[in-house]
């Protein structure tokens, strides 16, 4: 069995494996092509997802927030209106008023010692 090879024939086969591997090297482009198309389809899914969990928990937060700010107003209130706020503050204005005494008798007994 004999073969022939012509220079024709070499360029034809040189020109169908180049064609061949033009075509295969468009096709695993093309499969990349779709693949990312389909990765990036994904991701902004996933972002819109994670946007709009954002924005529920910023609505949560702020009722939270806010929740919080009445009940520290609400607290305040409660505190003051107990019993031993104003038992303490007239604890400490009583404290207040014996040291003045002490100060004014100091005061007092430092000039009748001249």
């Amino acid at each position: 069995m004999l073969i022939e090879l012509t220079l024709g024939n070499v360029i034809t086969l040189a020109a169908l494996l180049i064609a061949a591997g033009w075509a295969l090297v468009k096709v695993i482009t093309r499969q990349q092509e779709k693949n990312l198309a389909q990765q990036f389809e994904t991701l902004g899914k996933a972002l819109g997802e994670m946007r709009q969990a954002q924005d529920s928990n910023a609505e949560a937060l702020r009722v939270l927030e806010r929740q919080l700010l009445q009940h520290e107003v609400v607290m305040a209130k409660e505190y003051v209106r107990r019993d031993d706020y104003v038992r303490d503050l007239a604890s400490l204005g009583t404290r207040i008023d014996n040291f003045a005494l002490r100060v004014e008798r100091a005061l007092k007994n430092l000039g009748e010692s001249r």
